[in-house]
């Protein structure tokens, strides 16, 4: 028996040669009495080949069974309450198939979800076409309350992103402050110390010039004073 099978709504699809394909589903059933309950191991890889979550095709059994579910994400294990044969689960499959995958106009499972004021809409990857789902099947309350919700958690996200890109945004900020701040203050503080050096310079340069002025003028003085000394000594000889 095969364990791989084209994927197929209501009416099987017998081309062997059909590209899209999906895992035989099977469940085991564990407990006695009013706790017994099947488990499907495998729901996970059909999930993928049908591109939609393990949660709503679990959901969709119960729907039709009249059966609680459970959905465990974090251990991958997806439990139907109620002993089920893989005959009816795999009868199951196709018809969620039918309703919730194929593409009502071509035929093909190239679809995905697409929320339009409280209506789900079949989007089609393959041909374009764009259909309302059965929107009286019990299954689409659970579709809307997820898409509801993975809405809320993205914003949640974006906005816990938004708050961490700030906050490293401040600690830059404080680092640079810490190191002398940012490239242009550190610019501007050293203009402004190249300045206060240019202006020192300059006094420096001031005064050098001031006292050469003056040792220039004192030099004349002194020689007069030392001829006027000389010839008073040449008058003491006499």
């Amino acid at each position: 028996m095969p364990t791989v099978v084209n994927i197929a709504g209501t009416t099987p699809v017998l081309d062997p040669s059909y590209r899209y394909k999906m895992p035989l589903l099977h469940g085991k059933v564990e407990g006695r009495g009013n706790g017994i309950k099947t488990v499907i191991p495998n729901i996970t890889p059909l999930s993928l080949a049908l591109h939609r979550s393990p949660g709503e095709i679990t959901k969709f059994f119960g729907c039709e069974l009249g059966a609680q579910t459970k959905n465990n994400e974090a251990d991958d294990r997806y439990v139907v309450n109620g002993s089920h044969s893989d005959g009816v689960l795999m009868e199951l499959v196709g018809k969620y198939i039918e309703g919730f995958v194929l593409c009502p106009e071509c035929g093909l499972p190239e679809t995905h979800y697409k929320i339009k004021e409280g209506c789900i809409f079949h989007r089609c990857a393959a041909c374009g076409a764009s259909v309302m789902v059965d929107m009286e099947h019990k299954l689409c309350t659970y579709i809307l309350a997820q898409h509801k919700k993975e809405k809320k958690m993205k914003k949640e996200q974006a906005k816990k992103d938004k708050g961490k890109a700030s906050e490293s945004k401040d600690k830059d900020a404080t680092k640079e402050k810490k190191k002398g701040g940012s490239d242009d203050e550190k610019k501007v503080k050293k203009k402004k110390k190249s300045k206060e050096t240019g202006d020192d310079a300059k006094k420096s340069s001031k005064k050098s010039s001031k006292k050469k002025k003056k040792d220039k003028e004192d030099k004349p003085a002194a020689a007069g004073i030392s001829d006027e000394k000389k010839l008073a000594d040449d008058v003491d000889e006499l």
